[in-house]
């Protein structure tokens, strides 16, 4: 099964660091905080599929009308919003300290996503979501939010080549060369021309990274890879879309093959 619809968890990077497998490999992982989240709300294709009390909304009508009650339209598909990492009530909207405070939760989320799911969800407002709901998963999606490096130009922010150094080229190394489409008619800069410019704060997922250890005490997840982001940055965690092929251990057979063959060859 994969994950284009199922549920994940939120998390953020700690760092990297190195573990070493039981056959003596030496394999460099990313330590991931996965959880605990708090279950913020729950959408059901159907509205008779909420939960009793849940099938009512109310909304402010102002001095004379108050509040009134009226029930609770479709949401149309499944899905979980989880909330990750406590925020401030001081620097938190009212907005979100109410619909905090409908699931029953103290306090906003710094990180607030959602996950569509197949089916009706089992979790409640309120639950708690461990890095347990990875259990049994060789391989995750990590998204994250990449490094800012500002304003940066064509060699570092799409890898070209410098211009020729040699006699007549003044000044002009490190530039993106011409434009093109000046003496055509359709003048201008063409869309998607890859210059200089902002490069990083983009969203960004790396697809299968393998799972090496699942630290369910901790909530922490050791994956082999990088992950995009600084230190301390949100991600989101969740089983891999793409299919998972057949591996040795926890580890891909065709990635560490070499490192097998030498250490047996070592040990003849």
């Amino acid at each position: 099964m994969t994950g284009s619809k199922t549920l994940g968890i939120l998390g953020k990077k700690l760092g990297m660091t190195q573990i070493f497998q039981a056959d003596g490999t030496c394999v460099p992982v990313t330590i991931l905080q996965a959880g605990p989240c708090k279950v913020l709300q729950v959408k059901m294709k159907a509205a008779a599929e909420h939960p009793e009390g849940h099938r009512a909304s109310t909304r402010n009508a102002g001095k004379k009308r108050g509040k009134q009650s009226a029930p609770r339209a479709a949401d149309g598909y499944y899905a979980v919003q989880l909330g990750f990492g406590d925020k401030p009530a001081r620097v938190s909207t009212k907005a979100e300290l109410g619909h905090a405070k409908k699931a029953g939760v103290e306090g906003s989320k710094r990180l607030v996503r959602e996950f569509r799911l197949e089916a009706a969800p089992t979790q409640k407002p309120g639950d708690d979501v461990t890095v347990a709901v990875l259990d049994g998963v060789k391989f995750v999606d990590v998204t994250g939010t990449t490094k800012g490096r500002g304003w940066a130009g064509t060699i570092k922010r799409y890898s070209f080549s410098r211009q020729p150094t040699s006699h007549g080229n003044s000044l002009n190394h490190r530039t993106g060369g011409g434009l093109g489409r000046q003496h055509s008619i359709s003048s201008g800069v063409p869309k998607g021309k890859r210059m200089a410019g902002h490069y990083g704060v983009e969203r960004v997922t790396v697809q299968r990274l393998p799972v090496v250890k699942i630290d369910a005490e901790r909530n922490l997840i050791y994956v082999n890879g990088a992950v995009p982001g600084h230190r301390n940055g949100f991600v989101e965690i969740r089983r891999t879309v793409k299919k998972e092929r057949v591996i040795i251990g926890s580890m891909p057979a065709e990635k560490f093959a070499a490192q097998k063959a030498m250490l047996a060859k070592g040990k003849k």
